[in-house]
């Protein structure tokens, strides 16, 4: 019916901003919404009390791929893997390689642990076998007076907080102060640099129940170093040249551990401990990159043991309370605007001109997502002048809402008396009472803490079109009756115009790039593809690109290759029984072949990256799609590589295991020892041979 109507359209990012005054939206090439940012919410809790074996948490690190290394009161390391929930102990029980006071950090595949109190202060270990790869005995490094207080450790460095000398320490506890120094060490063990500073000490309790309280390090991404005296209140900040550039007071609270993020925002938590009818007020501070307090981390409450954060921006928290690890990630939260305090935004409209005056507007319809508990409002109001009087002065209307020196409270209070009543969540609504050649429009989005309306598309047709044309003249002649079925008719007006809508709009639903969702899925069932609901929509397109070739080779080794990188964009590697049957002929290799591939010849091994389907529910999607790839007589055995390598297992050269080349063993500032060096010893003259055993009747210094 309103093929031949005339009508604004708004459905492009340049319209929105040419056309009207915005206060905290976004407009992009797809829709409006409010504006967002990125908060910190709770992505997981690890619940300590459920790993069995594990003690009370004396310290912990977050190692590769958000592996946690947990050690616990007894002494005993843990290694657990939050994705597959699984744990083990990287050490048997009472090693007696360090004690249960010391402090860990990770950096790549290498774990440091700093022990106080043992023999060896400084150890580095490689996670994936536990092999110590270098340590540090006694008080000094290089001549440096050592006792470590805290440890941390980024991509380059290992950074070690010691009292200055052993001398001031003494000196200084009787009168509660300590001078310090941060010993910055390479990855292989050497002393790069040594950051001290006339104002950089700790101040030392002496007095209280718990005894002195250790400072807490952490590393920022740019390689500025933060320490925080909890005793004194007082963060230091160096950067990565060893100079402080940061030194300021906290607010008077009891604080325990310290986290920096890649954009240098600080956070600390709160350790106060409260009576069970208190309310919990203890939250993670966030301060900026300047010290200036920016509010708390809302994601999370409670006592706070110990903070970290990790490469990727993930916070780790740890509640020694309840027995927990409560990770948190930044997600996507709305903006609150200035003007209401409140996740809101506005759009104002200039004057939409339908160049007649005494125009009867007739709807508007809406192309929108209203997520539950958000709200789009829209008011109006027409006029056959572009100007109105405004708190007292006839002014044009249009340049009054683009003006950008008055706030939207007086841009709103100036307007109130024309607005109409606001339609909430309209699809599609007529307007009552908008007669004149201007309309002007009001549209809020209102939102929550983590959702936004989002509108895509605004039409708003002129002038007012009604069935009630086509009756005859007897039905329009009471006013009141006319108004009534003059809306009542247009229900079924507007049903109409849908259905000659998506008639106008079949075609599209033919065309794979242009249609989505549920329409594309019905396109991919027309070629026998099994959809699942969590593919997106670019996956299916991809699939419907290609199923001329995909049906072609479908059931042999070049389609499986070619349904994968599809998927995961990577090809994986297809082992075939053919190819490993000369291995199998020979008795010596025969157990090792069948472990790795099986003995069955109707059996396929399909090897796998782990980036490939890095969650549980990836891995089944994976399984299903190769399952349909197949030919039917046979099995397919997936195995998902791991980054590390064991004989006897799948290990590929090229793949998850390189060659080196030899190199020879030397001992200089870096202290390193290439694992491809074979130590000989021709005359056996007090030289390293092939039967020295390190830790046993050797050690590197």
């Amino acid at each position: 019916m309103e093929s031949g109507a005339t009508f604004f359209s708004l459905n492009r990012k340049e319209h929105w901003i040419r056309r009207g005054w915005m206060g905290n939206l976004d407009a992009g090439e797809e829709d409006v919404r409010l504006r967002s940012g990125r908060k910190y919410g709770i992505t997981d809790t690890v619940n300590l009390e459920a790993l069995e074996g594990v003690g009370a948490i004396a310290s912990f690190a977050v190692g590769p791929f958000g592996r946690l290394v947990l050690l616990d009161d007894g002494g005993d390391l843990w290694v657990y893997d939050r994705r597959g929930r699984h744990h083990e102990r990287l050490f048997v029980s009472r090693h007696g390689m360090f004690s249960a006071a010391s402090m860990l950090a990770v950096s790549g595949d290498t774990l440091f642990v700093s022990d106080p109190e043992g023999e060896r202060s400084l150890i580095a270990f490689d996670m994936a076998n536990g092999q110590a790869k270098w340590s540090r005995s006694g008080h000094e490094l290089e001549g440096i007076h050592y006792r470590p207080l805290a440890l941390a450790a980024d991509e380059r460095y290992v950074y070690v907080l010691t009292p200055r000398s052993e001398e001031q320490e003494s000196e200084d506890e009787t009168a509660g102060k300590m001078p310090l120094a941060l010993i910055r060490l390479t990855l292989s063990g050497a002393v790069d640099s040594v950051f001290a500073d006339g104002r950089f000490s700790l101040r030392i309790q002496t007095d209280g129940p718990s005894g002195p309280i250790a400072p807490f390090l952490a590393v920022s991404k740019q390689g500025d170093a933060y320490i925080f005296d909890g005793v004194g209140r007082t963060l230091f900040a160096f950067g990565p040249d060893g100079a402080m550039h940061t030194r300021m007071m906290l607010p008077p609270l009891s604080f325990a551990g310290i986290g920096v993020d890649s954009r240098r925002q600080i956070y600390v938590g709160d350790s106060r401990v409260i009576g069970p009818e208190d309310e919990d007020d203890r939250f993670i501070l966030h301060f900026g990159e300047d010290g200036e307090l920016v509010g708390r981390v809302a994601g999370f409450r409670g006592k706070t043991d110990g903070l970290l954060i990790d490469d990727t921006d993930n916070m780790y928290i740890l509640s020694a309370e309840n027995r927990t690890i409560t990770v948190l990630d930044l997600q996507p939260q709305m903006l609150n605007w200035p003007e209401t305090g409140a996740p809101e935004g506005v759009w104002l409209s200039r004057a939409l001109d339908s160049a007649e005056a005494e125009t009867v507007w007739h709807k508007l319809t809406l192309d929108a997502d209203v997520p539950d508990g958000t709200q789009l409002r829209i008011r109006y109001f027409a006029s056959d002048s572009p100007e109105l009087v405004l708190k007292g002065e006839l002014r044009n209307v249009s340049d009054w809402i683009l003006r950008s020196d008055i706030s939207f409270e007086e841009k709103r209070s100036a307007l109130a008396p024309y607005w109409s009543e606001p339609v909430v969540n309209p699809q599609d609504a007529l307007f009552f009472g908008a007669k004149g050649r201007y309309l002007w429009l009001q549209i809020e989005w209102i939102g929550s803490e983590r959702l936004t309306p989002a509108l895509a598309r605004m039409r708003v047709y002129f002038p007012r079109e009604s069935p009630l044309a086509f009756l005859p003249a007897v039905y329009q002649e009471e006013p009141s009756s006319r108004d009534f079925l003059e809306r009542y008719l247009s229900l079924f007006a507007t049903l109409l115009d849908s259905v000659e809508e998506q008639i106008d709009a079949m075609p599209r639903q033919f065309d794979r790039e242009r249609t989505s969702g549920g329409s594309l899925r019905w396109l991919a069932s027309w070629l026998g593809m099994e959809i699942d609901e969590s593919w997106t929509d670019e996956w299916v397109r991809r699939f419907l690109r290609i199923a001329p070739e995909l049906y072609r080779y479908r059931g042999t080794k070049r389609g499986i290759e070619k349904a994968v990188e599809i998927c995961t964009g990577m090809v994986p590697i297809v082992v075939e029984s053919y190819q490993y049957k000369s291995l199998r002929d020979k008795a010596e290799l025969r157990w090792l072949v069948d472990r790795l591939y099986g003995d069955d010849p109707f059996t396929f091994t399909v090897l796998l990256h782990r980036d490939q389907a890095p969650s549980e529910k990836e891995k089944v999607l994976l399984r299903r799609l190769i399952d349909d790839f197949k030919p039917a007589h046979t099995e397919a055995k997936l195995v998902w590589l791991q980054p590390w390598m064991y004989l006897d297992l799948h290990t590929y050269l090229g793949m998850n295991t390189v060659l080196a080349e030899p190199s020879l063993f030397t001992l200089r500032s870096d202290r390193l020892m290439p694992n491809d060096t074979l130590l000989v010893d021709l005359d056996m003259n007090r030289r390293l041979d092939s039967h020295t055993r390190l830790e046993m009747d050797s050690e590197l210094e």
